[in-house]
Order: structure tokens, then C-alpha cells, then sequence
């Protein structure tokens, strides 16, 4: 039976949002297709590109209506932690209006950004980010700021929303009742302050206490995944063992196609460890090269993270994974990059993946599903952009999990 189903803007978030709740022991699904969709598990995802369309409705709305039909007490929209839209691209405020359009949301839609484990508060509905020590606000965050498409000029995201087309929207602090929830729904939207692990546990229980037989829509990072996996175990928190990870992997291949300085750097420390680095720029001579790498067991970065930005980048670096996956060479893939990842998932064939393991909050590792005999069963870690630690991809080799912090310094 279907408790939650969720539909992600991205295949790094569809990752981040099914480990949220595989972590709490819940049985769960990831597919990439609606053909693919079933009602075996408690939780079942379906992973789209909506984030990188001009017209994330268009896919994101079937396929909500899709995992709704499944009968699910909540169904999420998963969005990026530093909600990463604009108007002109994956606008989540164009889908909450759609969901209230199509009458499948009635009432405000709950709306949660934060993920505290991540770095990522929002209180009074302003958003922040954490920067090393510090925690600053999400338009004075570089990445998210300086983003080449949809930069964040504002870091109230009620505003945010608003600018997208979602219509009124308003603002839900931690730890509200019922009663003050209600009370708040007359808009499209309402955003929802949190803090810490703490208010994340309140929300899921505010949420599926006032979910009733028809599905509540919801909209929200791998934290709202977090908070309805809490009310759904009654755990306040994950099991001890449940960041296990799967131990050492040789050799590994990195694609990227980020342009994170957070990504850029994690590739400059595996290279200083002795890693090859590869441009993709450089034609079919890299995939000879990667290969050749790779045969010799030395880890390999492919990547278009350094240098100027280049279009069609997704696509070759999906050549240069497949190719190298068809012959055998890579003992764990790692791809760097939501829009990568989506179209390197894709080029493999993958129906679904299943998370079994974490390298860092929010870099899960899968297995994936693959009508391909070659692809089927690989072992992949998707990583966003600012994810992970400067040591992420030497981890990715290791198997070891980076130390996390929940330290919270606001300027």
C-alpha cells in the first residue's frame, strides 16, 4: 500500500527525497517512467526534468496526477533545498498553481524548503544557507546567487512564489497547531519556517494529521521527505545504522557537468590525490582516454565544471558513461549536476533505482534498473551541485561518509 508518493524536478532530488525515507526502514521505489509506477512499497517516486524545462507543468502535473491515482495519504512535489526555479525555468510556483488549477490541491499548498541537516532554514519565511561556519541568506549565498539561470534575487520565498505565478501566499512558523495551520490556507501557498530536525518532526505530524481521504499535496525539499517519514514511523530520528554506506569501489568515474565551485573544488582535492581529469571538450579522444584510465584502475573525473560553460555537455557525458559501463571498466559512477544527471539515467537505460546507501546528505548511492544487461545493477551516486564535502568524490571511492554538523551561526 502507498503511504507517500513524491515527484521530483530532478533525479539528485528524487534520490535525496527516496533516502529520506528509506533511512526511517519504510520500503520504497524510484522509477523514471509513469509506465513504470506500482503500489508495492509504502513509498513510490517518479523522478522528471521538470526543473531544467521552461514548462515544468507540462511533465510535472501528469505525473502527479499519475502517483496520486495510486491512493497515497500525501503526495509530494520534491524541489531543490535552495529552491532553485525562476520564473522562466522549473518555476515551483507554476506547479502549485497548476495543482490548485487542476483542483487537485484544495486549500493553501504546504510549502517546505528547509533541510536543516543539509544547511538549509528558512524562518519567516526567509531562507538561508549554510557557508562554511556561517549561515547567510540565500541571495547572499554565491552559488544560489550567482546561478547563470535562475539566480536567487530574493531570499523570501514567499516573494519567490509569488513571482512564479503561485498567487497568495502565506507564511507558517515552527511548531504551529492545527488550529493556526488551518487557519492559514486561505492562500495558494504557505511557507513553513524551520529550524531544526525538531520542527521538521512537528510539521510531518501536523501534515498527515490534517491529510484526509483525499491525497494532501505538498511541495518541499529532502526535509519535508524527512518530516513525513518521521509521523510515518513515529520516529523522531533515523536509525543509528541507518547512514551505512557500501565500502570501497574500484575504480570510480566522475561525470560532471556542474558548475558548483562546491563541485569544482571536491574535483581539484581528487586530483591533488592523483585521480585523472579529463575535459569533455576534448571530443572522442576522451572517451579513449577515460577508458584507458580506467582499464589501468585509476579513478577518473570527466568533467565541464572547470572552464567555460559549453551547451550539450549532459549528452556527451552520457556517451562517456555509457560507453565505459557497455565494456566493464567502472566499478561505481558518480554524476555531478541535476540536469547531468537526469540525462546520463537516462542514456543508461534506467527504468528505476533503488537507494541503498549514503556518501553524504543528499548524495545517496543507487542501484540502477536497466533493461540493459551491461547497466542493470550499477552502482551510482547522483550529486547535486553544492553537495557533499571538498573529500566527496574521494569518499565516493572509499565508502566512507563525511562527518555531518547541525551548527547553526545566522549573520
Amino acid at each position: 500500500m502507498t503511504l507517500v508518493a513524491f515527484v521530483a524536478d530532478d533525479f539528485t532530488g528524487a534520490t535525496d527525497a527516496l533516502w529520506q525515507f528509506r533511512r526511517f526502514g519504510l520500503s520504497g521505489s524510484l522509477v523514471t517512467d509513469i509506465a513504470h509506477l506500482h503500489d508495492r512499497d509504502d513509498v513510490i517516486g517518479l523522478a522528471t526534468t521538470a526543473r531544467a524545462s521552461a514548462d515544468p507543468v507540462a511533465s510535472a502535473l501528469p505525473a502527479l496526477r499519475a502517483v496520486a491515482a495510486l491512493g497515497p495519504r500525501v503526495v509530494q512535489y520534491k524541489v531543490c533545498s535552495t529552491f532553485d526555479s525562476s520564473p522562466s525555468r522549473g518555476s515551483i510556483g507554476a506547479v502549485i498553481a497548476a495543482l490548485r488549477g487542476a483542483g487537485l490541491a484544495r486549500g493553501a499548498v504546504p510549502v517546505l524548503a528547509a533541510q536543516p541537516e543539509f544547511g538549509r532554514y528558512t524562518w519567516f519565511a526567509n531562507h538561508f544557507v549554510r557557508a562554511g561556519d556561517e549561515v547567510v541568506r540565500l541571495d547572499r549565498h554565491p552559488p544560489a546567487r550567482d546561478h547563470p539561470v535562475t539566480p536567487a534575487t530574493e531570499a523570501d520565498l514567499r516573494v519567490r512564489l509569488a513571482e512564479q505565478g503561485a498567487g497568495p501566499v502565506g507564511w507558517l512558523p515552527a511548531g504551529a497547531s492545527e488550529e493556526r495551520y488551518l487557519a492559514r490556507r486561505a492562500g495558494a501557498a504557505v511557507v513553513a519556517d524551520a529550524m531544526t530536525d525538531a520542527h521538521l518532526v512537528s510539521l510531518g505530524r501536523l501534515l498527515l494529521g490534517v491529510a484526509g481521504e483525499e491525497p494532501l499535496y505538498c511541495v518541499g525539499s529532502g526535509g519535508l521527505s524527512y518530516a513525513l517519514a518521521t509521523a510515518l514511523t513515529s520516529r523522531c530520528r533515523p536509525p543509528d545504522d541507518a547512514g551505512a554506506v557500501l565500502g570501497p569501489a574500484a575504480p570510480v568515474l566522475v561525470v560532471s557537468g556542474s558548475r558548483s565551485p562546491v563541485t569544482a573544488r571536491q574535483i581539484d582535492v581528487a586530483e591533488a590525490a592523483g585521480w585523472a581529469v579529463l575535459d569533455v571538450s576534448g571530443g572522442p579522444g576522451t572517451i579513449a582516454r577515460a577508458e584507458a584510465n580506467l582499464r589501468e584502475g585509476r579513478h577518473t573525473i570527466v568533467q565541464s565544471t572547470r572552464g567555460p560553460s559549453r551547451a550539450g555537455v549532459g549528452d556527451l557525458l552520457g556517451g562517456v558513461a555509457v560507453a565505459a559501463v557497455r565494456k566493464g571498466l567502472v566499478g561505481r559512477l558518480v554524476v555531478a549536476g541535476g540536469d547531468t544527471s537526469g540525462l546520463v539515467v537516462t542514456a543508461l537505460g534506467a527504468r528505476a533505482l533503488d537507494v541503498t546507501a549514503t556518501l553524504a546528505v543528499g548524495g545517496p548511492v543507487c542501484v540502477l534498473a536497466s533493461d540493459d544487461p551491461a547497466c542493470d545493477g550499477l552502482e551510482v551516486a547522483l550529486k547535486g551541485g553544492q553537495v557533499g564535502g571538498e573529500d566527496f568524490f574521494l569518499s565516493a571511492a572509499g565508502g566512507t561518509a563525511p562527518r555531518t554538523t547541525h551548527q547553526v551561526n545566522m549573520i
